[in-house]
């Protein structure tokens, strides 16, 4: 039996591992994904130009320890952040575009129940962001050690309109305001503040404080917040609908609207006027209070410092 010659069969083999590797992703990294500013690229000190033409990518400018970019964005686009340690604030404007500011962290964090220390090196933060066909995706680089991971602090002006899912923080406060659309949010340690946002919301604090502020109330809205160690605060409209489930079992829930049962306690369901979308809360470690948004910039303005 003549034997065949392994030379045209490895040949054949080394082919089709070249053509792999050639189809293969980036092996070096998720595809899709860029860094700002570029790696190895520290940006030098300056202050970024006031009047940028709106829909254009201009490279990141530089702004004392951090930078600025502008990505196109259409309103209603989806918009994903994460943050391992560091603030976020998210603000709503009249554009078409996303702005995000981050900065290296200080050490400005006070409050005992937090045990980071936001100290170390003030060198300019890199972030990654991946556009998808469905908007955003914004995300702190994984720390490989040694020490503890940078604090980075973000703010970012989005559309008006925009759904805000997906937005995580490990350690770090979260601000948003002056949006509709949908918020999915989840705070590991630190304060949520919410003002001026209509639509949607999921949110759940882990140690800390959520303060919510939801406006023009609508049927196809749904209102779900948690807080394992900590109060929560939901602001409505005095002319609100809508079917309350609260739940503080070692705190109270208390209301500024007839909820139909006695208050304090420690559990409620009830209706706020004649009903509407349902608003779960739940406090398992604090207490709860529902506000009644008065009428009037004074009385508005009352209402937020209680």
């Amino acid at each position: 039996m003549r034997k065949t010659s392994r030379w045209p069969l490895l040949a054949i083999t080394a082919a089709a591992l070249l053509t792999s590797c050639i189809l293969m992703d980036n092996p070096e990294g998720e595809p899709g994904w860029r860094t700002i500013p570029d790696k190895g690229e520290e940006p030098a000190e300056g202050q970024p130009a006031e009047d940028e033409p709106v829909g254009t990518r201009p490279s990141s400018r530089p702004i004392g320890s951090g930078f600025r970019d502008t990505v196109e964005f259409s309103p209603g686009g989806t918009l994903s952040l994460e943050n391992d340690f560091g603030d976020v604030e998210i603000i709503g404007w009249d554009r078409e575009s996303v702005e995000i500011v981050a900065r290296s962290a200080a050490s400005e964090r006070t409050r005992q129940r937090s045990a980071r220390d936001y100290g170390g090196s003030a060198r300019t933060p890199q972030v990654e962001i991946k556009e998808t066909r469905d908007g955003l995706l914004v995300r702190t680089p994984t720390f490989e050690g040694p020490g503890k991971p940078p604090a980075v602090s973000f703010e970012l002006h989005v559309p008006n309109s925009v759904d805000l899912t997906g937005v995580r923080i490990s350690e770090g406060n979260l601000v948003v305001s002056d949006v509709f659309g949908r918020l999915e949010v989840s705070v590991d340690q630190g304060d949520l503040s919410v003002s001026n946002f209509s639509g949607t919301i999921r949110a759940t604090v882990g140690t800390g404080d959520a303060d919510v502020e939801v406006l023009d109330l609508r049927d196809g809205d749904e209102i779900t917040i948690t807080s394992r160690r900590g109060n929560i605060a939901l602001r409505l409209e005095s002319g609100a609908g809508a079917i309350v489930e609260a739940d503080a079992p070692r705190g109270e829930v208390i209301s500024d609207f007839n909820l139909g049962k006695k208050l304090p306690a420690t559990t409620v369901k009830g209706w706020i006027g004649q009903g509407g979308p349902n608003v779960i809360l739940r406090a398992s470690d604090g207490r709860i209070d529902i506000i009644r948004i008065a009428d009037g910039p004074a009385a508005a303005a009352a209402a937020k410092g209680k």
